[in-house]
């Protein structure tokens, strides 16, 4: 990596190992600490003082619910001293529930203003051993903002000096093609887009063709494409944002996904090569109890809380989640408007797959060994015989497989 440019009047000492150990692998995927770790997070983050409706701990019910990061953003306007000083009692409540914030660093990587390098050093050298931090955002939807690349460049490299222990990320908009976002690789490690189909009209955040749920997984691969199994990828998923909220404009329609949709969304990212996700917006036109306590719940209890239990740490799927790709050969029918992905945890073969938009289909499954195949949140189990199961899909359906695969000649059990 290349040196500090001249002219930065910080000095840079050599960094505490205190806090996690944050590293991506060569092949894109996210270490804490030597272990493989998917998050669900949240942005903006809860206020500090978190309180449930009924009074109690916002932050423990959130954390039991799955939530294990949030952005955490300046106690203010922006990062003075005094704002980058009580930053620590945010960081301090989050890592007390067992949950990290990645720090927003917003105007601290603007290094147009020359106080901005003494500063972000500051901040970086403050907490970059702190428990609760898990990586730091850098700018928000550079490209979008047509922020140069140089400077963020400068920033990133500054930024990984002082704290090789933290990743920085961006989080680019629904926006821009492959080579014109390129150019912002070399200012991160990890990479996100943030993309809302649910509004009136529908899909009024991309500007590309497709103006459905399904362009959640188009701006999933394009950012795996983007990262070249690189750099590791997340999606930012819908709760509310500006198109939808009358506040922002008195012409938007105030509206929510439904859990069937949000289901989707969160699936299709996976499926097409999200290997976390965020969701944005609790904090965003928010009315009744929700406006006082500063949080939707009425949207966290409705469709996110029973939506995670599905994913988060201590569920069934949360292996299967942290667990490496498969080369198992399966094959499908439906393509392209089934999407799939599927990797193993012991004898299972776990299956997530999805339908686009188009007609309702009857999808075939091959190559697994023979057996009962739970349909996981479904209630209900199909049977593998010689080797196929069937199942239907509309669009937007979810079904999530356990199967038993075909083992390798050497795994299989002795013969008596």
């Amino acid at each position: 990596m290349a040196g500090l440019l001249a002219g930065a009047a910080v000095s840079l000492s050599a960094p505490p190992r205190t806090g996690a150990r944050v590293e991506i692998t060569p092949n894109g995927r996210l270490m804490v600490d030597g272990q493989p770790f998917f998050f669900i997070g949240f942005a903006p983050g809860p206020p500090l003082d978190f309180k449930t409706p009924e009074g109690g701990d916002g932050w423990a019910e959130m954390a039991a619910g799955g939530m294990r990061v949030v952005r955490g953003d300046a106690p203010g306007e922006n990062w003075n001293d005094a704002a980058i000083e009580a930053f620590s009692k945010y960081l301090d409540a989050a890592s007390q529930r067992g949950v990290y914030v990645w720090p927003f660093l917003h105007e601290l990587v603007d290094f147009r203003d020359p106080g901005a390098r003494a500063r972000l050093t500051r901040f970086i050298e403050r907490y970059r051993s702190h428990p609760g931090v898990l990586f730091w955002k850098s700018a928000d939807e550079p490209e979008w903002g047509k922020i140069p690349v140089e400077p963020l460049r400068e920033a990133y490299e500054l930024i990984r000096r002082a704290d090789p222990n933290h990743p920085v990320w961006f989080c680019h908009a629904p926006r821009g093609t492959l080579e014109t976002l390129r150019p912002y690789n070399v200012a991160c490690d990890v990479l996100s887009t943030d993309v809302y189909p649910v509004s009136e009209p529908p899909g009024k955040h991309s500007l590309e063709a497709n103006k459905d749920l399904s362009m959640v997984g188009d701006y999933t691969r394009r950012m795996v494409a983007l990262a070249e199994g690189r750099k590791m990828v997340f999606m930012v998923l819908q709760g509310c944002w500006s198109g939808v909220n009358p506040a922002h404009n008195p012409r938007n329609r105030l509206m929510f996904p439904t859990f069937r949709q949000e289901r989707y969304m969160l699936y299709q990212a996976i499926i097409n090569g999200a290997d976390s996700v965020s969701f944005f917006g609790m904090t965003v036109a928010l009315t009744g109890r929700d406006a006082e306590l500063g949080w939707n719940w009425t949207f966290w209890r409705a469709v996110l809380r029973p939506l995670l239990a599905e994913v988060k740490p201590l569920s069934e799927l949360y292996p299967v989640l942290i667990a490496p790709d498969s080369a198992y050969p399966l094959a499908f029918t439906g393509a392209p408007q089934i999407e799939a992905r599927w990797k193993e945890v012991g004898v299972y073969l776990y299956i997530f797959a999805a339908a686009r938009e188009g007609d309702t289909v009857k999808v075939r499954f091959s190559g697994l060994q023979d057996g009962e195949v739970a349909v996981l949140h479904e209630n209900r189990t199909l049977q593998a015989r010689d080797g196929t199961f069937e199942d239907t899909f509309a669009a937007h359906d979810v079904h999530v497989y356990r199967a038993l695969r075909v083992l390798p000649p050497a795994s299989q059990p002795a013969a008596q």
